[in-house]
């Protein structure tokens, strides 16, 4: 059968969509033809995906995106069976786990997959290529001949990861991903991201828990040939463990580096971590291994806040994290979350002080929005906060660092954008010469993901971003220096 597959725009083409490359794989091993219809890496219009559609011949669509595609997701689906009416139409992720009735009822999507979407879509794609009924396949949400929404049992997870087959990274526009990372940025060196576990224990009321409590990881054999087949194909230098928590299990964690460093592996790399997982020894090993960069969900820097979000950390531990990660050679990131219901005057002012005395690169924050699937959400909901118009709200939903829909606290609308417009610019003024410096390089790396389409069509592209690159890297030695 003919597949085809689309990641629909979302945000800067930073980070290869895994999930789809995943299913790709998967799908292409039982003989099936896929292609990828990547809008969100290429950013082609509405009309030129129309285009494209008309001309493809394929049997199943299969749509996979975050919940802030949810609008285009109804649009897309729209689109494709205006022309091919009887082409059944699959959306995965967080489009449709996070509210699978609700994205059947207002779009042409027939089917939602729950959670993980490499067994489940492949079953799917079987039933329909022997014309049988999908009402026995565990894990989806569809409509049947009447469009009445039927929800079958959740699937069981897959528990061996390293079963997978790689992602098929020939099927998308590589050299986008390589050349647009934030660590291709601030290194200069082609990145590209891959994945080593599923699943977190935590609790936070904001998050999604998309893949469960539960956690299961790759083992450090697997990534490393993962790496080194990177490097064959596509000459990377650098890699982004783009896991909601790659910590989770210390042991994997230095038996990765330890095969990194006994390989010889040439590899930078970045990924996020948990103030509370961190130790002096796990960093040294991550640091020898080539890591360079650790991401931090700091979210706040007053403790009453954090107890709210029931991030189960506190602020000390994440002041030593800051240090002992810095103590090892690794650059700290962190995220803080503006606005969660119980913010005061006083949690603010503890969060800036926070910023201040650990010198953050960090001057940017998220508000505080309810996903769908989260605590969070539920409490909006409660609380009255969410509109009457769920379908309406889910669609609306954006970018949560700039896109400001509820407001959770007991602040007006004007007093809460003014004072994260206020937290960000003191933030700001409170960064040292070289963060600074680092915060202006992502911000001119940003300018030209905007418009890397244009100038790569001019055969340019790539020649001006190794340019620039080159030019931050000799003034961040100065600054460095200096």
């Amino acid at each position: 059968m003919n597949i085809l597959l689309i990641n629909p725009p979302c945000r800067s083409a930073y980070l290869l969509p895994l999930g789809l490359g995943y299913i790709a794989s998967v799908i292409r091993d039982k003989g099936h033809n896929v292609k990828i219809l990547d809008i969100n890496a290429l950013e082609y219009s509405p009309e030129k995906v129309r285009q494209i559609l008309k001309n493809l011949d394929f049997d199943i669509a299969g749509i996979g995106g975050l919940t802030t595609t949810y609008g285009y997701v109804k649009w897309l689906s729209h689109a494709i069976k205006k022309d091919r009416p009887h082409v059944p139409i699959v959306a995965g992720n967080m489009v449709s786990t996070a509210h699978p009735e609700l994205l059947l009822k207002n779009s042409s999507v027939d089917i939602a997959v729950i959670d993980e979407g490499e067994l489940t879509f492949k079953d799917i794609v079987s039933a329909i290529e022997s014309n049988r009924d999908i009402g026995g396949i565990k894990g989806i949400f569809y409509k049947d001949s009447s469009k009445k929404i039927i929800k079958n049992p959740p699937r069981e997870r897959i528990t061996d990861l390293d079963l997978l087959p790689f992602p098929a990274w020939d099927l998308f526009p590589m050299e986008v991903y390589l050349n647009n990372s934030r660590l291709s940025s601030s290194t200069g060196l082609a990145s590209i991201n891959i994945s080593t576990v599923r699943g977190c224990p935590y609790s936070c009321t904001f998050c999604s828990r998309q893949f469960g409590r539960k956690v299961y990881t790759r083992f450090a054999k697997g990534i490393v040939d993962e790496i080194k087949e990177l490097k064959i194909r596509y000459k990377i230098k650098s890699i982004a463990f783009s896991d909601d928590l790659f910590l989770v299990n210390e042991e994997r964690v230095l038996e990765l580096c330890d095969r990194i460093i006994f390989d010889k592996i040439d590899i930078k790399w970045s990924t996020s971590g948990r103030v509370n997982l961190v130790n002096d020894n796990l960093l040294k090993k991550m640091h020898k291994a080539g890591c360079i960069e650790l991401s931090f969900g700091f979210e706040s820097g007053s403790q009453d806040m954090l107890n709210r979000m029931n991030k189960a950390v506190t602020v000390a531990q994440a002041e030593k994290a800051i240090k002992i990660t810095r103590k090892a050679g690794i650059r700290v990131l962190g995220s803080f979350i503006f606005g969660m219901p119980g913010e005061t005057h006083e949690s603010i002012k503890e969060t800036l002080a926070f910023i201040k005395r650990t010198q953050l690169p960090m001057y940017r924050f998220f508000y505080a929005t309810p996903y769908p699937k989260t605590e969070l959400y539920e409490i909006a909901m409660k609380t009255g906060k969410i509109p009457e118009d769920e379908d309406k709200y889910v669609e609306s939903l954006g970018e949560m660092r700039t896109t400001f829909l509820v407001n959770l606290t007991d602040f007006s609308d004007i007093e809460l954008v003014r004072l994260k417009n206020l937290a960000e610019q003191t933030a700001r003024r409170n960064l040292s010469l070289k963060y600074k410096f680092e915060e202006f390089a992502e911000d001119w790396h940003r300018r030209l993901v905007t418009t890397r389409l244009s100038l790569r069509n001019a055969g340019i592209s790539l020649t001006i971003k190794k340019i620039f690159s080159k030019i931050l890297q000799k003034l961040k030695k100065i600054i460095m220096a200096g």
